[in-house]
């Protein structure tokens, strides 16, 4: 299945609800998106739809989630499918947990964002 995604924007907010492949061939969309950003101040992705996803792909949206921060719009991903969320705990256990720019986990924490955690940690 082709990966594809609609941005949708809500005010300050862009709404992303990504379906299909993510992987090597699929990553270079998510640059897209990141200019499409332009002056957001979230990003929230419904993963519902995303049924696959390899390294080069995450590791494609973690570098996306990066940049977004960067430019102080906070990125929140929900309703993982299992084998993408499998490959987020894989990826985790292979590597070291740290505590970098307030974010928990490893080096899928930016993925793993709540809301919940966000209001508590602007408290």
């Amino acid at each position: 299945m082709d990966f594809r995604v609609m941005p949708r924007r809500y005010g300050p907010t862009v709404y992303l609800a990504p379906a299909g492949e993510l992987d090597l061939e699929s990553r270079s969309a998510l640059d897209e998106l990141y200019i499409g950003a332009g002056e957001a101040t979230v990003v929230a992705c419904d993963m519902l739809h995303l049924t696959f996803m390899d390294v080069t792909g995450l590791n494609g949206l973690i570098d996306f989630a990066d940049r977004l921060d960067r430019r102080g719009i906070r990125f929140f991903a929900y309703n993982w499918q299992p084998q993408p969320y499998r490959l987020l705990d894989l990826v985790d256990t292979l590597y070291p947990p740290t505590r970098a720019k307030g974010i928990r986990g490893g080096p899928t924490g930016p993925l793993r964002r709540s809301l919940r955690d966000s209001t508590v940690h602007h408290r």
